[in-house]
């Protein structure tokens, strides 16, 4: 099979000079793929359909963008979606303050064009040159279920007119973005709205798994306490999924093993325990443990 996107098993690239290297920053500057992962994406590049990313929040829903941006070599956007996003923010937004503020003093343009700002949307269709851009829409279930559907046609289109101007604005269509969404399932999405992405549903890691990424973070020097850890999340993970309650996710896991290592924690000490319970049980009850 021809592949549009054929990424190394384990990928650690440069974060752009604008971003922190910090935190959440770190661990999505190496990522592990798995073949399906791999094939979500080429399905999605083929068919130029957005790629809608499910699954618990750490499972690396957020960070495959940016890692797929880096391998490709494209431009960067994105933006976090909250309760208060709508969907014309992400096309664009419209400076009425300072339209009415020039229009008191007579200083109106000709035009709105000044009044109007690119959103993430804009500026992906917008790419210098045949410059191809990833867009990451990140947790777009937490905005209001009118907005994903709000952008049906900007999304299948890849296009949109700009209400106050008039203005048609499209990708390029030798240089169309490629847009990713994520969700962690909080709120669900219409029927429709799926229709028009491919979806890719990132599984709690498995042990192999999880062993995987702590060799790709360089964190399995002491191999027992990297399979120690492992074996706790899974067991953790299982408790917290009959009991419905937040499940440890292979952040937490890189968090418990870096932990360890800067604290010089070892597999066998004392400690070792205490650490991997501060860093994986996330329970806010006054009896849990």
């Amino acid at each position: 099979m021809k592949l549009l996107f054929e990424p190394d098993h384990v990928v650690q690239h440069e974060l752009p000079p604008a971003m922190p290297r910090v935190g959440d920053r770190i661990e999505g500057s190496v990522y592990v793929y798995s073949d399906e992962i791999v094939l979500a994406v080429n399905v999605a590049l083929a068919t130029q359909r957005p790629l809608l990313v499910a699954g618990p929040p750490g499972s690396g829903k957020s960070s495959l963008a940016l890692n797929v941006a880096r391998v490709m070599g494209w431009a960067y956007e994105e933006e976090v979606i909250t309760p208060r996003t709508q969907a014309r923010d992400l096309l664009w937004r419209f400076d009425a303050l300072a339209r009415l503020r020039d229009a008191q003093v007579d200083r109106l343009d000709d035009t709105e064009q000044r009044y109007l700002q690119p959103g993430v949307i804009w500026r992906a269709f917008a790419a210098e040159g045949a410059e191809r851009a990833v867009v990451l829409l990140d947790e777009v279930d937490k905005a209001d279920p009118d907005v994903p559907n709000s952008l049906l046609e900007a999304l299948g289109t890849l296009s949109f007119t700009v209400a106050e101007t008039g203005q048609q604005v499209s990708a390029k269509r030798d240089a169309l973005p490629f847009v990713v969404l994520t969700t962690n399932e909080e709120r669900e999405l219409s029927r429709p709205f799926l229709r028009r992405c491919v979806v890719l549903r990132l599984q709690r890691p498995s042990i192999v798994r999880l062993m995987e990424i702590a060799r790709a973070h360089g964190l399995a020097d002491d191999e027992e306490l990297a399979l120690q850890a492992a074996t706790r999340v899974e067991a953790l993970a299982a408790e917290a999924d009959a009991a419905r309650e937040p499940m440890p996710s292979a952040a937490e896991f890189i968090d418990a093993l870096r932990a360890a290592r800067e604290l010089g924690v070892s597999s066998g000490d004392d400690e070792w325990d205490d650490v991997m319970r501060v860093a994986l049980v996330k329970r806010m009850d006054p009896s849990g443990s």
